[in-house]
């Protein structure tokens, strides 16, 4: 059920999900820190893994229909580029979170993923099923 697309098609390549460096006018501490703001707003975080799964036609095909990568990750890191405009280089600010915390913004993820799943007719996922880490199989 694996999904490919080119880079080029990707939504969230195009939202500069791969940039290297914070958005203008903000350091990379501080990316961090919007990390940990925006993914403890759960209605913020949800509003944009929402549009995510709605919009990004592509990057979704791509990346959710990967069984091998942690697409809890990628809907975190998507929905934060999405909603800030702070790259998922900057991902780090997620150790920033408490447990509980990561367990609701991961729970939020999974309820995305999800959806995303049943509407493509696929089998809905634990959350240990879909933060899998064997990247060396994903392509």
């Amino acid at each position: 059920n694996r999904t490919f697309h080119t880079y080029d098609k990707w939504e969230c390549q195009k939202a500069g999900f791969y940039k290297t460096v914070p958005p203008e006018g903000i350091t990379k501490d501080q990316c961090k820190e919007a990390y940990k703001e925006f993914l403890t707003d759960l209605p913020r975080f949800e509003e944009s893994l929402k549009y995510i799964v709605e919009n990004w036609k592509y990057s979704c095909e791509h990346y959710l229909t990967n069984h091998a990568m942690n697409r809890i990750a990628y809907l975190g890191q998507a929905a934060m580029c999405h909603a800030t405009g702070v790259p998922s280089e900057f991902r780090a600010g997620f150790s920033l979170l408490t447990e509980s915390e990561q367990l609701a913004a991961n729970e939020m993820a999974l309820k995305y993923l999800n959806i995303y799943l049943k509407s493509k007719g696929m089998d809905t996922l634990t959350l240990d099923e879909a933060m899998t880490t064997r990247q060396s199989d994903i392509y």
